[in-house]
């Protein structure tokens, strides 16, 4: 992904397809050519411009792309043919993703995500031949046969990526690993250089996460086991920069929003004796668990 165009995405794409195995890249794609061509081919689907069609999708094409991030639920099912016959199509195959901006987060986090910018006047890059697939055919063959004769010790020896506090991305990396240190010890440096580099980039959290995160930051500095629901909601909306002035078409975050954005986490605001009155608002402690689990 990229902020602007220009950036070299397409370009990368190109070298991705040169070396991979079945390569089928497309601009443009339906949902259900997705699940019909990767169930029939198994290719490597390479999708440029997915914030043209990703972005403003059905629900559908997200939840069968995020279907093929484990094997084991890889499918999806459909009605097919004037009988409406119950059929079970695979989505289990490699895909990348070329956008300008973020996709949905689903995707993004289901993603090994690398970060494209545009060069300066001063950087220079080799050109890619026009036929760089066809020059790559030799090394996409070496690919392929290491591939068939490493399957089994490469199912037999995984290799854990270091944990990061984030268990999805040692899932999206886990097979990066294992198959790196297969290969030789050089690789398995490049990939644990490219895991450190690449997740230490920090994500633009989903809006439930950045609320608990000005809340824990709110509740750092407060003194006062309890804070009322009104206070709460004033301190957030001090911040200019952040979402929470105009949450709901322009309007501040109110208590009842709050209330609302906090019940999933199983934090209730209550009746609590604040100073000399009785006002709705929270105990520091019921924040605790959360921050634990998701900050």
């Amino acid at each position: 992904m990229s902020p602007e165009k220009r950036c070299g995405k397409s370009t990368l794409l190109d070298l991705i397809e040169a070396f991979s195995n079945k390569a089928l890249l497309t601009s443009n794609v339906s949902t259900a050519v997705i699940y019909r061509t990767i169930d029939t081919a198994q290719p490597t689907l390479i999708l440029d411009e997915a914030d043209t069609f990703v972005v403003n999708s059905a629900s559908d094409m997200t939840g069968i792309i995020n279907s093929g991030h484990a094997k084991n639920r890889a499918y999806v099912m459909r009605c097919d043919g004037d009988s409406h016959t119950p059929t079970r199509y695979s989505t289990w195959t490699p895909m990348v993703l070329a956008s300008i901006g973020v996709l949905q987060s689903t995707i993004m986090d289901r993603s090994i995500t690398v970060q494209l910018r545009r060069k300066t006047s001063s950087e220079a890059v080799c050109r890619l031949p026009v036929d760089l697939v066809s020059l790559a055919l030799t090394q996409r063959r070496e690919l392929l046969k290491w591939s068939e004769d490493h399957a089994q010790i490469i199912l037999s020896n995984p290799v854990e990526p270091p944990q990061i506090g984030n268990d999805r991305a040692v899932d999206n990396w886990l097979p990066l690993f294992t198959i790196a240190k297969q290969v030789s010890d050089s690789w398995f440096e490049k990939c644990q250089s490219a895991y450190s580099l690449l997740e230490k980039t920090l994500k633009e959290p989903e809006l439930q996460t950045l609320l608990l995160q000005d809340i824990q930051t709110i509740l750092s500095g407060y003194n006062g086991d309890t804070i009322s629901s009104a206070d709460l909601t004033k301190k957030l909306i001090e911040d200019k920069d952040k979402p929470w002035c105009e949450l709901s078409n322009g309007r501040r975050i109110s208590p009842h929003k709050l209330a609302a954005m906090l019940q999933p986490y199983d934090i209730r605001s209550d009746s609590y004796r604040i100073g000399s009155n009785v006002l709705r608002g929270y105990k520091k402690e019921q924040f605790t668990d959360a921050f634990d689990r998701y900050l």
